[in-house]
């Protein structure tokens, strides 16, 4: 009984301080609610990508690869290749009736709140509940973090720095299910910061010795596993782009100072104290950290950049400054260890120290300055490709769509009609009259996985042409033409390995919870 009532205990304390969390990090959520959209580099771009995302789902591709409201309406693989999670979190906000912007905005609340909560459960495995609630406010007011909400707008990002401390809370937790799970989210979340963090938790597994080698393969073949139906096509399909030739930015612009805001006094704050402080303990957790903190902030300074001319890992990370989501998590961290190991007489100093420093560092950052006010329309016909250079086009499209056109099918060359044209994003349907053998065009990219159907029979697509657009031969006569696009063979083979995958971790999960 005594134990229940300490447990008791325990548990409205730490739903207090989930609460005193939530009232300081409250500022951060305040531009969320403001009725407008807060005007950002990549905002606009995510919610478009979104509304055409759900668009492709009403019309049935699953899972959404090629939209094909985008890009003029000439289609763009952008689905196949970046970040989809946002997009299927987004899907049940959406049906229960809000709209696309505060789909999104909703998303990065989410993801703000659930960071703090996340790295709080985290940390609490390591120290106590004040140590890991200021570790958790630190992470949620971290200056970069706040600018990658509201002036990067990068909400792939944003949600990767909430799943990153889940994660790492999974891994002390000893759960490999849901470790494995965690790590599969991440690499749906967003790309480039998958590729940062996975050998930072692959390496935090290995030296907190929490699995075995064995158990650490496990892990590693589940979440892989779990997201192939993502980064198998990802990673195969790319040789169809223009991405590996086209520089998306010249990172030499991107670089930043030491005293930069982005880095923020809490930065150098938590590190001098860190070294002074917690240089001598023993425990490997705080010189990994610190060294993790150091080593990020040096890859985001001009001296770094010769060695980002030795590696090929320009165009994947694109600003060096994204290394700095590293150090959000490693001075998390550290300020949750100073915090728990500063002597009692200094330690409320400490606390108000670092508070006080994270919000001056951050406040530059959390009010948006301008707010645009666009109805969902502007959204949900917008045709732009979302991403900076087209960087996803493929490498068959010489002269890249400039213009929209609602003529979706039409003849080349040749004498025929066209008739009665159904089109549903995906599917394309009509039925055509020729005087002559024709060349048949539909004004959509060929991207793998279109096939075109004349009499219920495939035929041979050609897309030599210079804008890279379909087209296919008709005979003289009546005939009926669909088009749709569908699952190439390796694309069908990673949903497969996704599906049997999800259905065993379902199957497990239950078959626990009846064995309890």
């Amino acid at each position: 009984m005594k134990l229940l009532m300490l447990q008791l205990k325990g548990s409205k304390l730490t739903i207090f301080i989930l609460i005193l969390l939530g009232l300081l990090i409250l500022p951060s959520l305040l531009p969320l609610i403001h009725s407008g959209f807060f005007l950002s580099d990549d905002g606009n771009w995510m919610v478009i990508r979104f509304s055409a995302f759900y668009e492709a789902i009403r019309q049935g591709q699953f899972p959404p690869r090629f939209l094909v409201r985008l890009n003029h309406g000439y289609g763009y693989p952008v689905a196949d290749f970046l970040y989809p999670l946002f997009m299927y979190i987004g899907l049940p906000i959406k049906l229960l009736g809000m709209n696309f912007v505060n789909t999104v905005k909703i998303i990065f609340g989410l993801s703000i709140i659930f960071s703090g909560i996340f790295t709080f459960f985290w940390l609490r495995k390591s120290v106590g509940k004040l140590a890991a609630f200021i570790g958790a406010f630190v992470y949620v007011l971290f200056p970069y973090h706040m600018f990658d909400v509201y002036q990067r707008g990068s909400i792939g990002e944003v949600l990767a720095l909430a799943i990153v401390p889940l994660a790492l809370w999974q891994i002390e937790r000893k759960n490999l299910i849901y470790t494995s799970l965690s790590i599969a989210l991440l690499i749906l979340s967003h790309n480039s910061l998958a590729v940062l963090f996975l050998p930072i938790i692959l390496i935090y597994i290995v030296y907190r010795k929490i699995f075995s080698f064995k158990e650490i393969g496990l892990i590693l073949l589940l979440s892989l596993s779990f997201g192939a139906f993502f980064w198998i096509p990802a990673l195969y399909d790319k040789q169809f782009t223009i991405f590996d030739k086209t520089p998306v930015s010249d990172i030499s612009t991107y670089f930043i100072s030491i005293f930069s805001s982005l880095i923020g006094w809490i930065t150098g704050l938590i590190i001098v104290f860190s070294l002074i402080f917690l240089r001598k303990k023993s425990q490997l957790s705080v010189k990994f950290f610190l060294a993790l903190s150091i080593i990020s902030v040096f890859f985001v300074l001009p001296i770094s950049y010769p060695i980002w001319k030795l590696t090929h890992i320009i165009p994947f990370f694109q600003f060096p400054y994204r290394f700095l989501s590293l150090t959000v998590l490693g001075i998390s961290f550290l300020s949750g260890v100073t915090v728990e190991l500063m002597p009692k007489k200094f330690k409320i100093f400490i606390v108000i120290a670092i508070v006080s420093v994270t919000y001056l560092s951050s406040w530059s950052y959390i009010f948006p300055k301008s707010y645009q006010y666009f109805p969902d329309t502007f959204y949900s016909t917008n045709q732009d490709s979302t991403t900076v250079k087209n960087e996803y086009m493929p490498i068959w499209v010489k002269d890249f769509p400039t213009s929209y056109t609602d003529q979706k099918i039409k003849i080349i060359t040749g004498d025929g009609v066209i008739n009665d044209v159904a089109f549903n994003g995906s599917n394309i349907e009509s039925s055509v009259i020729n005087n002559t053998k024709t060349i048949t065009q539909l004004n959509i990219i060929y991207f793998p996985g279109w096939e075109v159907k004349v009499d219920g029979q495939r035929v041979n697509i050609f897309y030599e042409n210079s804008s890279g657009l379909i087209q296919f031969p008709v005979d003289t006569g009546g005939h009926t033409i669909s088009a749709r696009f569908t699952e190439t063979p390796i694309r069908l083979f990673a949903d497969i390995i996704s599906i049997i995958s999800i259905a065993g971790l379902i199957f497990f999960v239950v078959k626990k919870r009846y064995e309890k």
